[in-house]
């Protein structure tokens, strides 16, 4: 009678699994942009729209002075200092001038920051107590086909992803303003040389189309993992003691740390096989449903 193999010491138990092996994430969760919930989202700003307006012009102020500054430098080494009229009045006002700009700078900066980071955190404090709220009163059914993990993931993860979504867009306005006007004064101070500089633009546009299909799988797939790892470790804790009754604790951690692992290592676009391994292979993919 031949002898039965025995597995090596580290394998995992025919059918051992934590979290969820069939993800349904996208489907229920959305995905990666969805204008319907920017605008619901715009929903909770719209009680702190006078601080945004009062950031926003603060976000101008700030623009404005970045602009100011090259231009009292230029002024003050090329009339002040090296001009035919160049006088220490001239400088001392080019000066005072540039301390005047700083100064601004740094109130504008300091007022956007303070303005913009206390309006964030109310506003995902009123939609963080709405969502929380809103869980009281769904079904049990979504409760039984939705892990608590991943849920929990959505609430904490998301909700900051908003809040820096909320503080990005009034810093991506000042940015703009801040482009289109460099643009301007390139263009005012030496025309030729200015379309020379912007000559490069074109390629850019075209290295974006290119760069951005993958980068929007990239986040949606590192967003996929990380609730399926969270959602695995939310449901080993809250299992605990039957974990520890069946003796599994070293089990489920070796299947905690693929899931950790695939999360940190899994390339975008890729799948796993049945081995947990990341696989580019087609047929893979098309039973994983890709």
């Amino acid at each position: 009678m031949s002898a039965v193999s025995q597995p090596p010491p580290d394998a995992h138990p025919p059918r051992a699994v934590v979290g969820s092996q069939i993800s349904h994430d996208e489907e229920m969760f959305g995905a990666a942009f969805d204008g319907r919930v920017i605008r619901r989202f715009f929903e909770y700003v719209r009680p702190y729209r006078k601080r945004i307006y009062i950031a926003l012009l603060a976000v101008l102020a700030f623009t404005g002075a970045q602009l100011a500054i090259p231009l009292v430098i230029r002024y003050a080494i090329g009339v002040a200092i090296v001009s035919e009229r160049a006088s220490g009045t001239l400088l001392a006002l080019a000066v005072a001038v540039f301390g005047g700009v700083i100064l601004l700078s740094y109130l504008s900066n300091w007022v956007q920051d303070q303005i913009v980071g206390l309006t964030g955190e109310r506003v995902i404090f009123d939609l963080r107590r709405a969502m929380f709220a809103h869980l009281q009163n769904v079904s049990l059914s979504f409760m039984d086909r939705t892990e608590i993990g991943r849920m929990m993931s959505r609430l904490q993860g998301d909700v900051n992803s908003l809040q820096e979504f909320l503080e990005k867009s009034i810093t991506a306005f000042g940015d703009l303003v801040l482009l289109v006007g460099i643009i301007i004064i390139m263009l005012a101070l030496d025309l030729q040389l200015g379309l020379v500089t912007l000559s490069v633009v074109p390629a850019l546009l075209i290295v974006r189309l290119i760069w951005l299909p993958p980068a929007r799988r990239a986040f949606r797939r590192a967003r996929e993992t990380n609730s399926i790892a969270n959602g695995a470790l939310a449901e080993g804790i809250h299992a605990v003691r039957t974990v520890r009754g069946l003796g599994r604790e070293s089990v489920n951690f070796a299947l905690y740390d693929d899931k950790a692992n695939e999360n940190l290592q899994c390339p975008p676009g890729w799948v796993v096989d049945k081995d947990g391994q990341p696989s580019t292979d087609p047929l893979v993919a098309r039973e994983k449903g890709g």
